[in-house]
């Protein structure tokens, strides 16, 4: 009898601790953090300093295409508010060096549009998943767009050079990211962005598409374009090769739905490797412009991610 009543009460004591190490166990992480970064070379179109063709030597600048090496960085967290709701905020920060043809090379870095996010998706199956999200681009980076050729023709006591140069390296960042995340980078804009998409997993194949719409409206009343709408619509499919390695490739269209200055449109595909499993991963990969104003300018760029769920 004293041995029955022992084994009640040691199974009283041990059967919580086991629930609980159960439950730690199966409980799944609410946050997420990433930190990524691109490096990308090509062209981008800055100002260029020239001698003025008379006596006095003045010094002018005129707009040109420039050969440029631009690194992206960009921090991100998110975290679950609910299973299906979630909530997040990125960083990114400008780093570039501008190599005019002719003349001494300069460099500069610069903050991004710091963009705030709120997410949510419906689980539909165990392979299937729909998400909405959208996102608001605050117009936190400095630098003035490059002033107009007419501009440049009459008195040029108040270009401002230097904040021009800090508005091309935020668009030559953007360019290395493959134009993806205009939203980021596009220094006096403010941006929304909603998006979809949607997840799949086909044994060991994983389909991911997505569609979203940058809204950007400049705060500066001066700007040439007071509003720039682009569609971006791409997506990502990988293949388990083995249990934590995967193996990818990412594309991306942007097309410009307003009137913008050049070629707005572009055509990007990104093949990737990645490692890891739910609470870490690695990705990396290279960033190739295949049609569009990148392609012509001869962009390439690889992308290094680390991501953590906890």
């Amino acid at each position: 009898m004293r041995g029955i009543v022992g084994l009640a009460v040691a199974l009283t004591l041990v059967a919580p601790r086991a629930r609980a190490a159960e439950n730690s166990e199966e409980r799944e992480p609410r946050g997420l953090a990433d930190v990524e970064m691109v490096v990308g070379a090509g062209q981008v179109e800055a100002l260029q300093p020239v001698l003025a063709g008379n006596l006095s030597g003045q010094l002018r600048y005129e707009r040109a295409l420039t050969d440029v090496a631009a690194v992206g960085f960009v921090v991100s967290g998110r975290y679950d508010v609910t299973r299906g709701f979630s909530l997040g905020a990125r960083v990114p920060i400008a780093v570039a060096v501008l190599a005019p043809d002719g003349d001494t090379s300069r460099g500069d870095a610069n903050l991004g549009n710091v963009e705030l996010e709120a997410e949510g998706e419906v689980e539909l199956s165990k392979k299937a998943t729909l998400f909405a999200g959208l996102g608001l681009a605050l117009p936190t980076s400095s630098g003035s767009e490059l002033p107009s050729e007419d501009e440049l023709a009459g008195d040029q006591a108040g270009v401002d050079a230097v904040s021009a140069d800090r508005f091309a390296v935020n668009e030559a960042v953007s360019s290395a990211y493959g134009d993806e995340q205009s939203a980021l980078w596009l220094a006096g804009y403010f941006g929304v962005v909603p998006a979809v998409g949607a997840r799949f997993q086909i044994d060991r194949v994983r389909i991911e598409p997505y569609a979203k719409l940058e809204s950007l409206v400049s705060v500066r009343p001066e700007a040439d374009e007071r509003a720039i709408v682009e569609l971006v619509a791409g997506g990502r499919v990988a293949v388990r090769i083995v249990k934590g390695f995967d193996l990818g490739v990412r594309a991306w269209g942007t097309f410009t739905l307003t009137n913008h200055e050049g070629d707005g449109n572009t055509a990007v595909i990104e093949p990737e490797a990645r490692v890891g499993g739910e609470r870490w991963r690695v990705t990396a990969g290279v960033l190739v412009p295949v049609a569009g104003e990148l392609f012509d300018r001869g962009w390439v760029a690889g992308r290094l991610s680390g991501t953590v769920a906890f």
